[in-house]
């Protein structure tokens, strides 16, 4: 299947500056998602259910592409070296809203999150985290709009949130999430260990020597590329 996210004969994504070397886009991409992020950190956005990714997103990657905020139309994968090559499942392109839907039955319906202490709180957050990151609603940029999304959910109950620990392991973050969106086979404690060293008044700065690995898996060696359409 043709990917109409990308320039004929190129594997770079169609963009609003035209850009059409790999590298100088992600240069691009990254300086102006990077101002959008501390505005919208500044913002008195509020999250009401897991759809608010769309308006994150939008608001993150608004000035680079044409499909900000906008689900995508095709089906994709990523070969992940930490699933040795394998890629996670993540929704069909038209399953996104009932996938979404379910998730705000599950976490929103009855406002969760409130008054929960610190561990159940982590606990159920981590889940959320994971599953609406596994539906992975657009062609790109889906991990940042997840972290963003977790700082202004954690701010909305009253928690604060070590960004600056996420940024400085965003390898590991990534991988961590990859292994808590297997099924049935989800690992979150590597997700969750990260978390609780990023949420609340006692946050600690820690080495970065203990986000190094993931099992037997070196995420130093991780290399992001874009996903391939399916």
């Amino acid at each position: 299947m043709k990917d109409p996210y990308i320039y004929k004969d190129s594997d770079v994504l169609i963009n609003k500056a035209d850009i059409r070397d790999k590298i100088k886009l992600d240069e691009f991409e990254n300086r102006m998602s990077n101002l959008a992020l501390v505005m919208l950190f500044k913002s008195g956005i509020m999250i009401s259910d897991a759809n608010d990714i769309f308006k994150i997103h939008k608001t993150l990657f608004e000035n680079v592409y044409d499909w900000a905020g906008i689900s995508r139309t095709i089906n994709i994968y990523k070969s992940e070296p930490i699933l040795n090559g394998l890629s996670v499942e993540y929704s069909l392109c038209n399953l996104i809203d009932k996938d979404l839907s379910k998730i705000n039955q599950t976490y929103f319906k009855e406002n969760y999150f409130r008054n929960l202490n610190k561990e159940d709180f982590i606990h159920l957050f981590t889940r959320l985290i994971a599953d609406i990151w596994k539906v992975h609603p657009f062609r790109e940029g889906n991990t940042r709009t997840i972290s963003a999304f977790a700082f202004l959910l954690l701010r909305q109950y009253g928690h604060t949130f070590n960004a600056e620990l996420i940024k400085e392991n965003a390898k590991y973050f990534r991988n961590a999430l990859v292994m808590a969106s297997l099924k049935e086979y989800a690992e979150y404690q590597y997700l969750q260990k990260i978390l609780v060293d990023s949420i609340g008044k006692d946050q600690v700065v820690t080495s970065s020597d203990k986000y190094k690995k993931i099992k037997d898996y070196n995420v130093e060696d991780y290399i992001y590329v874009y996903h391939k359409v399916k």
